[in-house]
């Protein structure tokens, strides 16, 4: 007899393996619940160490430090008439540095067609370009602010209808002409197929403007999980760009195996095509349970190499990436 998975078990399956691999943190523990009102903390600690190059730079030394600390807030209460009301902060504290960088700070109100939201957060391209968007050195598809994560005065929609997800967003500057814009969709079929297209654009300055047209496509099959993504467009009125990124992974017990092609070509008017991003990326991850996990990458840098006056490489090196993670 065929074994059948109906689309709200490959909808988990798929959550699940992109929740192993993501870099966001996924785990809170309800600290406050009463009255229709709760309150979420969340968080991460996490020691990742660049050896031979961190950034395509050569390490100037034994190691480069990457490591960081998170912690988020995320509030919801029942606000009556089907409606409830939210908030979300992220702050990020980088190995040495006494300060905190605020990634998300938001506020909305949840209704059955949809959240409504305004603040720093993600904007709408993002959700295609986390289809592949899931080991330490992927992310090529946020090329330009209109299709980013963490953006400043963003209004956003965001809805959920049986297999459809649609997200649009707004950003507001205070500077002249750089209001920005985007849209996108995500449909998940029954046998575990997600497809998904998105545009974004707006105004860099007066004179100039940046515009994307993202497609991804994902497929989860059991502990297999594949993802693919294209776009093209305009970094600005002179550089065109093409980007796309293709991942494999799968999941054995507490293993995760996942490799990683990043790619993007910048085409300047006048000019001759040259590649911003291109490499292969090999990674490992070791979940002892949901809170713990260690992982070992190995990106190849397939970028000419360069080198200082002194004979340092400054672009092009390779990068061992040692990671030690504790989610919370």
């Amino acid at each position: 007899m065929t074994n059948r998975v109906n689309k709200n078990e490959k909808a988990a399956l798929s959550t699940a393996i992109l929740t192993a691999l993501v870099s966001t943190s996924s785990y809170a523990a309800t600290v406050y619940k009463d009255g229709g009102t709760e309150l979420k903390l969340g968080g991460r600690v996490e020691f990742r160490g660049d050896f031979i190059g961190s950034g395509g730079a050569e390490v100037d030394g034994s190691m480069e430090d990457k490591s960081r600390a998170r912690l988020n807030l995320k509030g919801k209460t029942d606000i009556g008439n089907g409606l409830s009301a939210f908030g979300v902060y992220e702050a990020e504290q980088k190995t040495g540095k006494s300060e905190f960088q605020n990634r998300y700070m938001y506020a909305g109100v949840g209704s059955e067609v949809g959240d409504f939201s305004v603040g720093r957060q993600d904007m709408a391209a993002v959700i295609i370009s986390d289809m592949t968007d899931i080991t330490e050195f992927s992310g090529v598809q946020q090329v330009i602010d209109a299709s980013s994560d963490k953006q400043d005065s963003v209004f956003a929609y965001r809805g959920e209808f049986d297999a459809l997800q649609v997200q649009a967003t707004y950003q507001a500057n205070s500077g002249d002409s750089q209001d920005k814009y985007g849209i996108s969709g995500l449909y998940s079929l029954p046998m575990g197929l997600d497809l998904g297209l998105a545009y974004s654009g707006g105004d860099v300055d007066k004179n100039n403007s940046e515009d994307q047209i993202l497609g991804g496509v994902a497929y989860s099959f059991d502990s297999l999980y594949l993802a693919g993504t294209y776009s093209q467009g305009a970094i600005n009125d002179s550089v065109d760009f093409t980007a796309y990124e293709l991942v494999a992974s799968y999941k054995v017990n507490k293993f995760t195996i996942a490799g990683l092609y990043t790619y993007q070509e910048n085409d300047p008017n006048g000019a001759a095509k040259f590649d911003a991003v291109d490499g292969f990326e090999l990674v490992g991850y070791y979940k002892l349970n949901s809170n713990f996990r260690t992982y070992l990458s190995y990106y190849m840098n397939q970028l000419d190499e360069e080198k200082n006056d002194e004979g340092m490489i400054i672009e092009g090196e390779d990068t061992l990436r040692l990671g030690v993670r504790y989610d919370f």
